[in-house]
């Protein structure tokens, strides 16, 4: 299960949940301030590989 990121828009708090990906989207609520008003953020996320430029090793 990926871990999603959330901000609340009544108080600000961000937090993460591990959530499975057909309920990403879905309802929840703020672990501060129990509001209902919560948004997934955008996530970055990292890979590391072997690559010409890498002499192979991981990075």
């Amino acid at each position: 299960m990926p871990i999603y990121e959330y901000r609340c828009d009544k108080c600000g708090k961000k937090f993460e949940k591990l959530r499975r990906m057909a309920d990403a989207d879905r309802e929840m609520e703020c672990p501060d301030c129990q509001s209902k008003k919560v948004a997934r953020m955008q996530s970055a996320f990292v890979t590391a590989g072997c690559g010409s430029g890498s002499a192979g090793r991981f990075t």
